[in-house]
C-alpha cells in the first residue's frame, strides 16, 4: 500500500479524534471501503497493522528531517513538524504513567532509553516540587523498580536507577532516615529470597552507606578507597586519629555490626553461594574503615545491650560464631569454621548436587581467608598465605587464577 496515503490517513485520524489507546494489530482487519482503511478505529481506540508501522515511521522521519533542516520557519514547515511527530506539550505525570505501563512487559524493562527518559522526566518534575513532595515521588519510583526487579531480577538499568534514587534523596531529615531504614529492611528480605543475585547486595550496600550518613553527614561513602589506603592508615595515621564517642557514632557501628551478623548467618544457612561472601568482603572493608575513621577503638569493642536481639537473624538456627566481634582473628575463625563444616558434610554426603555446593562453599571460604589476610597486611611471602593459595589452586579446578598464583 502507498506509504504516503498511509501517512495521510493516520494524520487524518489523529487530527479529527482524541485517541485513548493505541494497539498494534498482528493482521489487517478492515476492508478497502472502510473510512480509515487499513487502520481500525473504534470508540477512541486506534489499531495500526503491524506490517505498516516500520514504513510509516521511516516516511515520517524523512519528513521531519527535511522540515528540521529548513532555513526559514514557515507555516508549512511547522505543519510538517507537527504531523511527523504529533508532538505537543506532554504532561510529565502522564508520561510516567505511560512508562509504568511499558514496564509491565519484561522486555521493555531492559531498554536503556526508557530509563534515561524516565530520569529526565523525574528531574523536571522535581524542579516544581517542595522537599516533602520529593520524598513522596521517590517512594513511587522505588516501588516501580521493585516491581521491575521481580519481573527481571538481574536488570542492570533498573538497579542503577534505584541507586540513583538513593543519591538524590537528602539525608538531613527524619523522613529521609526512615526511608533509608525501610529500604535497607526491604533489601535484606530481597537478598534472602535471591541469594545468588549480587545486584541486591550492591543496593543493600548503598542503603547502608546512605543510612550511615543520616547519623553522621561526614561518613565516607568508601568510593575511591583502596586496600593500600587502609594499610597506610593502619601503619601511620591511626595513632593521631581521635575516637568519636557519641550516640550517632555508636549507632553507625551497631548498624554495620548487625549487617555483618546478618551476612554471616546467610552464609551458614545458604552454603555454596558466592554473592554473600563478596558482600562480607565489602562489610569487612567498611568495618576497618570505621576503625580508622574513629568510630570505634582499633582493638576494643563497644558493648550494646541489644546486639543479641536482632530479629532479622534466624534465631532458631543462630550460631554463636556469628556474634563474634569482627577483627582479623575472628573473621579467620569464621572462615575456618565454614571449611570444617564443609569437610564434615563432604565425608557424609552422597548427593552430587549438594556436594558441588559444598565444594563451592569451601572455595569461597578459602578465598575470603586469603582476601582478609591481605587486607590486614599479610603478604604472599607469609607461609600461611602461600598455603592458602596452594589450597585454592587445588580446589579451583575451573579457574587458572590461583593455579598461576601458586606457581
Amino acid at each position: 500500500m502507498n506509504v504516503e496515503k498511509l501517512y495521510q490517513t493516520l494524520n487524518k485520524i489523529l487530527d479529527k479524534h482524541e485517541i485513548h489507546e493505541i494497539g498494534l494489530l498482528p493482521y489487517q482487519s478492515t476492508q478497502p471501503n472502510d473510512e480509515y482503511y487499513p487502520f481500525l478505529f473504534i470508540e477512541s481506540n486506534l489499531g495500526i497493522p503491524l506490517e505498516y508501522v516500520d514504513k510509516i515511521y521511516k516516511y515520517a522521519h524523512g519528513i521531519f528531517m527535511n522540515a528540521r533542516g529548513g532555513i526559514a520557519e514557515t507555516k508549512d514547515t511547522v505543519k510538517s513538524l507537527k504531523e511527523s511527530t504529533r508532538c505537543n506539550h506532554l504532561d510529565p505525570i502522564n508520561e510516567l504513567k505511560f512508562i509504568d505501563l511499558l514496564f509491565t512487559l519484561p522486555k521493555h524493562t531492559k531498554h536503556s532509553t526508557i530509563w534515561f527518559h524516565r530520569k529526565w522526566i523525574v528531574l523536571k518534575i522535581h524542579q516544581h516540587y517542595s522537599s516533602d513532595d520529593h520524598l513522596s515521588s521517590w517512594q513511587h519510583e522505588i516501588v516501580i523498580t521493585r516491581r521491575v526487579a521481580e519481573l527481571y531480577p538481574k536488570n542492570y538499568y533498573a538497579w542503577t536507577y534505584r541507586h540513583w534514587i538513593l543519591l538524590n534523596i537528602s539525608n538531613n531529615s527524619l523522613q529521609s532516615k526512615l526511608f533509608f531504614d525501610e529500604e535497607l529492611t526491604i533489601m535484606k528480605s530481597w537478598v534472602q529470597k535471591n541469594i545468588s543475585d549480587y545486584s541486591g547486595f550492591q543496593h543493600l550496600q548503598r542503603c547502608l552507606i546512605r543510612l550511615s550518613k543520616c547519623y553522621d553527614n561526614s561518613f565516607n561513602d568508601l568510593d575511591g578507597i583502596s586496600r593500600k589506603d587502609i594499610l597506610e592508615k593502619f601503619n601511620f595515621q591511626f595513632q593521631n586519629q581521635g575516637l568519636k564517642n557519641d550516640n550517632n557514632s555508636n549507632l553507625i557501628v551497631l548498624l554495620w555490626y548487625r549487617e555483618i551478623q546478618f551476612t554471616k548467618d546467610l552464609i551458614l544457612r545458604y552454603p555454596g553461594h558466592e554473592s554473600p561472601w563478596y558482600h562480607l568482603r565489602f562489610l569487612s572493608f567498611g568495618w576497618n574503615w570505621l576503625k580508622l575513621s574513629g568510630y570505634l577503638g582499633l582493638n576494643n569493642s563497644i558493648e550494646f545491650k541489644c546486639v543479641d536481639d536482632d530479629k532479622e537473624i534466624d534465631q532458631q538456627n543462630y550460631n554463636p560464631i556469628v556474634k563474634e566481634w569482627p577483627d582479623l582473628e575472628k573473621d579467620l575463625e569464621f572462615s575456618r569454621y565454614c571449611i570444617r563444616q564443609v569437610d564434615l558434610m563432604i565425608i557424609n554426603q552422597d548427593n552430587n548436587e549438594r556436594l558441588e555446593s559444598m565444594v563451592i562453599q569451601k572455595q569461597n571460604a578459602l578465598a575470603f581467608e586469603l582476601w582478609i589476610s591481605e587486607l590486614y597486611g599479610r603478604t604472599r611471602d607469609d607461609i600461611d598465605v602461600k598455603e592458602l593459595i596452594a589450597k585454592l589452586a587445588n580446589i579451583s579446578m575451573n579457574s587458572n587464577y590461583y593455579i598461576v598464583q601458586n606457581k
